[in-house]
């Protein structure tokens, strides 16, 4: 149904999380940023945290897509 009306290829609404339709909005790009900078020094942890839904799942695909390129 969305697939035709927006020209999509896939459909967007899946029940596991993919990176390929992450959108970086200002507090996601915010986040993306602090886990990058944690990775680059070699932190020990980093805590990700939001309510359901919010994309934290998209997020560390989004960027386990971005450690493998």
């Amino acid at each position: 149904m969305y697939e035709s009306f927006y020209g999509l290829n896939a459909k967007p609404f899946q029940l596991k999380p993919d990176p390929s339709f992450f959108y970086g909005s200002k507090g996601h790009k915010r986040a993306m940023a602090y886990l990058e900078y944690g990775l680059s020094q070699g932190e020990g942890f980093i805590v990700l945290t939001g309510e359901v839904g919010a994309g934290k799942t998209t997020l560390m695909r989004n960027l386990f897509r971005k450690l493998e390129s």
